[in-house]
């Protein structure tokens, strides 16, 4: 599989690369020299950490480094849309970042607001299974090319999500149970918002949270510089994110008017004209920790903070690790011990990002700063940039705290339209908190005490007796 599969997909992308340089139309940090030899290692040293780990199964190994195949695969493909000059001339404006710390509400929050199609526009995890499909076209003698889907075309997104239904389902053949226990946890459905750490899979050549969790045993040899959880690396992402955004935004034009021209009235009884200029509605616990980084490439972001106390995350998270590793590990080798996912877990959850973060806007009176009596510091003039919520807030009405959140960000457009309401509340109804099952946890589970997870600097700024301050 290597020799005859990885290699030349990873050739394939690195020569892309290399045009893409010299054509001087992408990012540099995406196609230079240096991002070309950091793929190649990356790519390397992931094929050695799955070759020498001593806890994954072989069908796990197997099945982890055929997904570099097709992450390359992607790679390219989306690498070559973006090579269009006009693509890259397209301008995001006020992306929304739910930012928050995993198992803080954070998802039944982004799929709730999803919904609102008039105000966002959003990835579902069936664009990050399969980001590019054949277009359709007029003429079955013109070849079809590989391209995404626009947001506007529900039939398409429909189809496409049909077809990650799909390959979900082989995973269900291979390991039945798995997803349904999942789904107690963190369901994955190829119709909705999910997270953006898909996309990075595709920007690094491999899949980025399985090398983190199925592979954590010997990322723990490595110094943090030399992985995929680097400030070096979050750059790359990012930039690689901004992209795969400016795709989307670019095809959507383009492929409104190519079937309005091709397909005309037709077309138009059945597509009412699209806003092309929704913000974006982003969603990764991961930005938690990489926040300069992220309001570096998207400057004018609004951010959405979800807290609740570490207490509570840790062993909700590490009983996630747990869950989704478990098919794929031996039990008794390293990495597969309560103790040691406890251990893991601490390390992974990375509290030191949001609050250094926040401690930096709020001494230079930034747009992001955080005052904890709710109310913004003076002279911060841009108080329409941050919300911050408590677990309990979203947890117990997602409703009302969507409404807090247009109406800090969007104060003259605040109002919820009875259609996003309507949407909302059959979300809702459908997804009750425990509906579908809850894994019960405890610090103790994974050898932990409340001292393990006391976390004073987190707790003193956003906290107080586990409530937002």
């Amino acid at each position: 599989m290597r020799k005859t599969i990885i290699k030349p997909a990873l050739h394939k992308v690195t020569s892309l690369m290399e045009r893409a340089d010299t054509e001087n139309i992408v990012p540099k940090i995406l196609c230079n020299t240096d991002a070309q030899t950091d793929l190649i290692q990356r790519v390397e040293q992931y094929y050695n950490d799955i070759q020498s780990s001593q806890t994954l199964t072989i069908t796990g190994k197997i099945l982890l480094y055929a997904l570099s195949y097709m992450c390359l695969t992607n790679h390219y493909g989306l690498l070559t849309f973006g090579m269009k000059a006009e693509v890259q001339n397209e301008r995001i404006v006020s992306p929304v970042f739910i930012a928050s710390l995993p198992r803080t509400g954070s998802t039944i929050l982004h799929r709730t607001m999803s919904l609102d199609t008039t105000r966002f526009r959003t990835f579902d995890l069936a664009d990050v299974i399969q980001p590019l499909v054949s277009s359709s076209s007029s003429s079955s003698q013109q070849p079809q090319k590989q391209q995404p889907i626009p947001r506007w075309d529900k039939t398409a997104r429909a189809q496409n999500a049909n077809a990650g239904t799909q390959i979900l389902n082989q995973i269900k053949l291979i390991y039945p149970g798995h997803m349904e226990c999942l789904e107690t946890l963190h369901g994955f459905r190829p119709n909705e918002a999910d997270e953006d750490l898909g996309w990075y899979n595709n920007a690094l050549g491999h899949p980025y949270m399985d090398a983190l969790m199925k592979l954590y045993p010997q990322y723990q040899k490595r110094h943090l510089n030399d992985t995929i959880e680097s400030i070096h690396v979050a750059k790359y992402r990012y930039a690689w994110l901004s992209m795969i955004m400016k795709i989307y935004q670019y095809n959507d034009k383009i492929e409104w008017e190519r079937r309005k021209h091709t397909e005309g009235r037709s077309f138009l009884r059945e597509h009412s004209r699209p806003s092309f200029d929704l913000p974006w509605l982003m969603k990764d616990p991961n930005h938690s920790a990489y926040l300069t980084e992220l309001t570096h490439e998207f400057p004018d972001a609004k951010l959405i903070f979800t807290h609740r106390h570490p207490a509570d995350v840790i062993p909700s998270l590490a009983k996630l690790f747990v869950v989704f590793t478990a098919p794929e590990v031996i039990p008794g080798t390293p990495g597969s011990s309560a103790k040691e996912w406890g251990e893991e877990t601490l390390r992974r959850i990375k509290l030191n990002g949001i609050v250094e973060f926040t401690e930096a806007q709020n001494n230079n009176n930034g747009r992001y700063s955080f005052s904890s009596d709710g109310n913004d510091n003076d002279g911060n003039n841009d108080s329409t940039f941050r919300i911050d919520l408590s677990f309990e807030e979203v947890t117990q009405d997602v409703v009302g705290a969507i409404t807090k959140i247009y109406e800090k960000f969007y104060p003259d457009q605040s109002n919820l339209s009875n259609t996003a309401r309507s949407a909302f509340t059959k979300y809702l109804e459908k997804n009750e908190r425990e509906k579908h099952g809850n894994q019960r946890r405890s610090l103790e589970d994974f050898h932990l005490t409340k001292d393990d997870v006391e976390f004073r600097e987190y707790n003193d700024m956003f906290l107080i007796n586990g409530q937002l301050n």
